[in-house]
């Protein structure tokens, strides 16, 4: 048996040594995704019916919440496109949107051998144009910014984390952690690597005692929205 894992390992090494970074890193991302259902069955979140795509997943949120006075907060805004959705599913006069975005890319990699390098998803400082006068961006880094945030008067909060990065993810989770209560939605955009997002949503909810479950879910797990329930 020794011999026979030895041989495999050394088709393994035999194998990489001809395939392209590229090839490499899909191959990487085939073993997130199933590393991501079993992180999903561990922490007991179920769903009946996964979506087709993101719009899917907020649409779930959205029609339990467009009528009521929402606080959302959207960390990581690029060029706007969730925070426009938001902007025209949520209805109420006193809602707030407020996105938090340095503008200027990632502060550091996000895949290792992958596209997602420091400075990806810079806009040069750009902030969207969104006509809307619920909307308001915060630029910088979200430990410069959040300290000084004051959270507006509000029946639910929404957090859309966009953020990418472990290191990032995590910060606002602790930051927010005086104001997630149950009935607080949580949705995370990119769930396909382990060792960002999932990662920091788990020790968020091992440190901090909270449960949640899962309200909605693309096709693939990558984006999901989460409910606190205690």
């Amino acid at each position: 048996m020794r011999k026979t894992i030895q041989l495999f390992k050394r088709c393994l090494t035999i194998v990489g040594a001809r395939m392209s970074a590229h090839g490499l890193h899909q191959l990487q991302m085939v073993i997130n995704y199933m590393k991501l259902g079993s992180w999903m069955a561990e922490n007991d979140f179920h769903i009946e019916r996964r979506v087709p795509d993101r719009s899917a997943v907020f649409a779930a949120v959205a029609k339990q919440v467009h009528d009521k006075q929402v606080l959302y907060l959207e960390f990581g805004v690029f060029r706007g496109a969730s925070m426009r959705y938001w902007s025209s599913a949520l209805k109420h006069p006193k809602t707030r949107l407020h996105g938090f975005d340095s503008f200027e890319g990632l502060p550091e990699d996000f895949d290792v051998d992958g596209p997602y390098v420091k400075g990806t998803f810079d806009v040069g400082g750009e902030i969207p144009q969104i006509d809307d006068s619920r909307v308001q961006f915060f630029k910088g880094w979200f430990d410069e910014v959040l300290p000084t945030y004051q959270l507006p008067d509000h029946e639910v909060l929404v957090i859309v984390l966009d953020a990418d990065l472990y290191s990032s993810t995590l910060y606002v989770l602790r930051h927010l952690r005086p104001f997630i209560t149950p009935g607080t939605f949580i949705y995370f955009d990119d769930m396909s690597r382990p060792d960002h997002e999932p990662r920091a949503f788990r020790e968020f909810m091992k440190e901090s005692g909270l449960g949640f479950r899962l309200v909605s879910a693309d096709y693939s797990l990558n984006t999901a929205f989460f409910e606190c329930v205690k």
